[in-house]
């Protein structure tokens, strides 16, 4: 980690090092939950589905949130319609 903070005579900064680091923290991050998503969604699961596990939660939360009582829905029905049963 070559930022002028810890070694002098170094071109980089603390911003620099944050914005090189936060981009491929966050990909691994998402990239790892999308393969250990099994336990989430299940073994029939495709990969394009998990992969879309961000949107997935969002969508489920405001599902939950927002539409459960229409309907006469339950939070089982919600989570057999996204597949995270």
């Amino acid at each position: 980690m070559n930022v002028k903070e810890i070694t002098p005579g170094t071109n980089g900064t603390l911003v620099h090092y944050v914005v090189a680091a936060l981009p491929f923290t966050l990909t691994t991050i998402w990239i790892i939950i999308a393969f250990q998503s099994k336990y989430i969604f299940g073994e029939g699961c495709s990969i394009w589905k998990r992969l879309g596990w961000p949107y997935l939660f969002v969508a489920y939360a405001y599902d939950v949130k927002f539409r459960k009582g229409k309907k006469g829905r339950k939070e089982r029905d919600i989570r057999e319609e996204y597949g995270m049963v």
